[in-house]
């Protein structure tokens, strides 16, 4: 399992960009080792000025914001909301060094 190292300071954010599938009823779901060092909350944009063609789905946003120097470990997952306990089709690990 592939994991993307980071490395933020204290009081910054960074933005975490996932494929959406929200038309096929998929969704962004996250867990972290600790959320002692980090805060991670969903990042909501508006798209006025792209083109959306139908059935096409926005990209997720989170953003992952140092509270305090550590590491933790973050893992996104992608699957349906009534599917909870199933296999995700797309998954996303970060290391996370808050400095």
């Amino acid at each position: 399992m592939e994991v993307e190292v980071k490395e933020i300071k204290v009081g910054t954010s960074l933005p975490i960009i996932l494929p959406g599938l929200g038309t096929a009823g998929f969704q962004w779901f996250f867990k972290a080792d600790t959320e002692d060092f980090i805060d991670i909350k969903p990042y909501h944009y508006t798209v006025d000025s792209m083109l959306q063609q139908a059935g096409n789905s926005n990209d997720d946003v989170f953003l992952i914001t140092g509270k305090a120097p550590g590491l933790t470990n973050v893992t996104f997952e992608q699957r349906r909301v009534w599917e909870k306990d199933g296999v995700a089709i797309n998954t996303k690990n970060l290391a996370i060094t808050v400095v």
